[in-house]
């Protein structure tokens, strides 16, 4: 993998047109999490056993925070516009894309200095990763 600077991995809320970017973000935060299958019994002497290859449920969650230049993630979460397409789009050519939904959004207004907002995103359904051609 070659290296690259956060910047360049765009974020997209409702959609993947340059209309749907979000203006001002800083940092953008992937997560992935997948809950495993405990299969342990008498037989494994208590040694965990866990099923290979299948989750019981996984998670994808995005983070996004910046310089508030725009109202979109605010105005979603007031009017429970919640659950959305996004996108992360890296430079390399690759993206993630799914249905998320908008568990929190937050402002901080300090007193000499830019506003700002962070926002958490999860996942509802499936998620793709579609890699560079």
């Amino acid at each position: 993998m070659v290296g690259r600077v956060g910047r360049q991995t765009r974020f997209f809320f409702g959609g993947n047109s340059p209309g749907d970017e979000i203006p001002g973000v800083r940092e953008k935060s992937l997560k992935m999490n997948g809950e495993a299958i405990d299969v342990t019994s008498d037989e494994d002497n208590g040694y965990r056993q866990l099923l290979s290859n299948i989750q019981a449920q996984t998670e994808i969650s995005l983070g996004v925070n910046g310089v508030t230049k725009d109202t979109r993630l605010k105005e979603a979460w007031v009017n429970r516009n919640l659950t959305q397409t996004c996108r992360m789009e890296y430079p390399d050519g690759s993206f993630l894309t799914g249905t998320f939904f908008l568990s929190d959004y937050s402002e901080t207004e300090p007193y000499k200095d830019a506003a700002t907002f962070e926002a958490t995103l999860l996942s509802s359904g499936i998620v793709t990763f579609t890699p560079a051609a």
